[in-house]
């Protein structure tokens, strides 16, 4: 049976051991296609007539770095130190700031980045969703110096671009630790239920065969009692018969304390031990 974590993996390997494991199986292809598309999309537009495009040179550089990016899903990430994932939405800030460059300020490709922001906040830890919001606000003010924006409009693209970018990423990474802390109180609840649902099992399994037996033994017991006669022997029978009947009614005390227990979810695996005082 698929569990909740098994359809949220990336929720629970960022705080695992596994490096890069954004750009690997499982579920590779939910997270990777929506970010291509939009990449894909905007490197494109550039191409249609525009008297604002500038620098073919930056253009290719910008798809160049893109396809730098594109080369991070065939890389040996069990092989590389756990900082280098952080290097691949860096990389495509890098190709939009060349975009923006390449086809001109008024073109509104500085949209796309966040694209590498909203990528780095979704599959990210939070030290690399600061380097890329970092990078994000640089690209975007570096952008407006090259190509001479007013001073007035670099500060308040900066401050804007910060403000949106933090808001984003706090956003991000809360609503992450609530939906992770979901799935693990639901993995928790759903083993509370499969042990009341073996206890369950237990209790049943023990009324219907071992005390039955023990029941039946008894009887057996008594009437072989009754057939010997006095004596002896028949003593010796009734009291295995009385010690019969004290382990059906222990047994039957343990059974109802235990589904009990099962009922109101109370873990009897551990006990503590009795005084000897």
């Amino acid at each position: 049976m698929e569990s909740p974590t098994d359809r949220w993996p990336g929720l629970i390997e960022t705080d695992g051991e596994t490096v890069g494991w954004q750009f690997q199986q499982p579920g590779l292809a939910s997270r990777v296609v929506p970010f291509v598309a939009v990449a894909v999309v905007a490197t494109v537009s550039v191409l249609v007539p525009d008297p604002g495009f500038r620098s073919w040179a930056e253009y290719l550089v910008s798809v160049a770095l893109l396809l730098g990016c594109a080369g991070a899903f065939l890389l040996p990430w069990q092989r590389l130190p756990v900082w280098t994932p952080v290097l691949v939405p860096l990389l495509y800030t890098g190709s939009v700031l060349a975009l923006i460059l390449a086809s001109g300020v008024s073109s509104g490709v500085g949209l796309v980045l966040l694209v590498p922001l909203l990528w780095s906040v979704l599959f990210h830890h939070r030290w690399e969703s600061v380097c890329v919001v970092v990078a994000v606000v640089a690209a975007q003010t570096v952008s407006s110096v090259l190509q001479a924006a007013p001073g007035a409009v670099v500060a308040r693209r900066m401050v804007l671009w910060s403000a949106l970018s933090v808001l984003i990423a706090v956003a991000v990474h809360g609503l992450r630790d609530r939906i992770k802390g979901s799935l693990v109180a639901n993995a928790a609840l759903q083993a509370e239920v499969s042990q009341a649902r073996d206890r369950d099992r237990i209790a049943g399994d023990l009324r219907e065969s071992v005390v039955r037996k023990i029941f039946d033994a008894g009887l057996a017991l008594h009437g072989a009692a009754a057939m010997i006669g006095e004596g002896p022997a028949q003593k010796r029978l009734m009291h295995g018969v009385a010690e019969l009947d004290e382990a059906i009614r222990a047994m039957r005390e343990s059974v109802f304390d235990l589904g009990r227990n099962a009922e109101s979810g109370i873990d009897t695996s551990e006990k503590p031990e009795p005084d000897e005082h």
